[in-house]
């Protein structure tokens, strides 16, 4: 149905750039509030899921000591991500990162 592809259509669209969004304010709150770019690499991709520079002690302490769990290898579903989610990961992730920077 022609109708129904141009709302899908629009949907996906939607959708690819709340992605985008995401992306940017990730990589803006780490410039911001960490004042590196460590992430900026998550700015350049697209897609809703992303591999985030953890080790598997990093991944551990990332859900141990923060309550965020990520699968194996550091994905984590980006799209899934919201405004008040979005500093809440940087600042873990910069936690976990730390001990080893």
């Amino acid at each position: 149905d022609p109708e129904l592809k141009a709302l899908w259509l629009r949907e996906l669209d939607q959708m690819r750039a709340r992605v985008a969004q995401v992306r940017a304010a990730l990589v803006r709150t780490e410039q911001e509030g960490f004042g590196c770019d460590e992430l900026a690499y998550l700015g350049r991709q697209s897609g809703m899921f992303s591999l985030l520079p953890l080790t598997d002690t990093q991944e551990a302490a990332l859900t141990r000591e923060h309550g965020i769990h990520v699968v194996k290898g550091g994905r984590v579903n980006v799209a899934r991500l919201g405004p008040k989610d979005i500093p809440w990961l940087v600042r873990a992730v910069h936690d976990v990162m730390a001990p080893l920077a």
